[in-house]
């Protein structure tokens, strides 16, 4: 009989996401798919809408068992996996009731909590459990630290006075952003790119609102950007270069010539950072933004665990999604 191959005796790979980020993960499992992986997409969408079918049952001796589409992902059954924003999607695509969707939203989320959890870390080009914990900015900032990266005074409280003594004494301008950035008001949802703020517009603002429980740093100024792709030990650094009038954030202005994007090399030191911050919050995967000075030093903004890629990927040929299958496939082929 001819010997199985090595591929043909490897569990499936799981895709956990939605069909909503069909364009950022299709082209992974389409790789993995081409090398002769088997690859299971699971959609939380078609799940929360009823197209596709969930079984979960915890039996008696505490096994858990899961089912999808008559396929077997049940922590034992899965060679490797991606977590790739599975809490991302629309109860239904009419839906007009902002509410209803979030409500619905945190409810998946936390069903999906206890139900991810059940599989090892190591099985995880990135673990729900560490991604949780790498959302913290305090965590990526004293992460950060630790390699080696400069930070700014980062300050959160519920009080105007603390923040512009803290803050604003040495530094006219600072800057204001969120853990999400995203709030719903009248069935309308709303984004808030990271925002200047000097004396002027905090004074009135003083007065109305309460500054908690937003993020508040000293405004860097900035030579150029960085959004560095790592997966594994591949880095694929972007440059990023902003006319004044896109100073404050890169990702509000993107879609216009006042940001362009460049594949260079990053500062000397900088590389091998990255990796290592990555490994210090327990992840194999981030998208980090960093500033560059005028006086060439470089900033550390923050991680994103989930960070998009697909459209520097497109723009500057950066083979992303490739080094993403090369490495959801070491993890399904190694012994953990």
């Amino acid at each position: 009989m001819p010997e199985t191959s090595l591929i043909d005796k490897q569990k499936p790979i799981l895709i956990a996401s939605s069909s909503i980020d069909t364009q950022s993960y299709s082209a992974v499992a389409n790789i993995l798919a081409g090398r002769g992986y088997e690859v299971v997409v699971y959609d939380t969408d078609k799940v929360v809408r009823g197209i596709d079918i969930l079984q979960i049952c915890m039996s008696n001796d505490s096994e858990l068992s899961v089912g999808y589409n008559q396929t077997d992902i049940s922590p034992g059954s899965i060679g490797s996996a991606w977590y790739r924003k599975v809490n991302h999607f629309k109860v239904d695509r009419t839906e007009e009731d902002v509410a209803r969707q979030l409500h619905v939203s945190n409810e998946v989320q936390q069903l999906h909590s206890s139900i991810w959890q059940y599989y090892p870390d190591d099985l995880w080009l990135n673990s729900p459990r560490h991604i949780v914990t790498a959302d913290s900015k305090l965590v990526q900032l004293r992460a950060a630290k630790e390699v080696g990266f400069s930070i700014p005074q980062t300050v959160i409280s519920n009080d105007w006075d603390y923040i512009v003594s803290d803050l604003m004494v040495t530094n006219p301008t600072i800057i204001v952003k969120m853990i999400r950035g995203v709030i719903s008001r009248q069935n309308h949802l709303k984004g808030m790119y990271a925002t200047p703020l000097d004396m002027e517009r905090v004074a009135p603002l003083k007065e109305s609102t309460i500054p908690f429980p937003g993020i508040y740093q000293p405004f860097v100024k900035k030579g150029r950007e960085w959004r560095v792709t790592v997966v594994g030990d591949n880095i694929f650094p972007v440059s990023i270069y902003t006319d004044e009038s896109a100073k404050d954030d890169w990702r509000k202005h993107q879609l216009n010539p006042s940001v362009q994007f460049k594949s260079e090399q990053l500062p000397p030191t900088v590389g091998e950072k990255c990796p290592r911050c990555l490994s210090a919050i327990g992840l194999k995967y981030g998208a980090f933004d960093l500033i560059e000075t005028p006086e060439e030093e470089v900033v550390f903004l923050e991680c994103n665990p989930d960070g998009q890629y697909g459209w520097l990927e497109d723009r500057l040929n950066l083979p992303i999604s490739d080094a993403i299958a090369i490495e959801l496939a070491k993890i399904a082929t190694s012994e953990f």
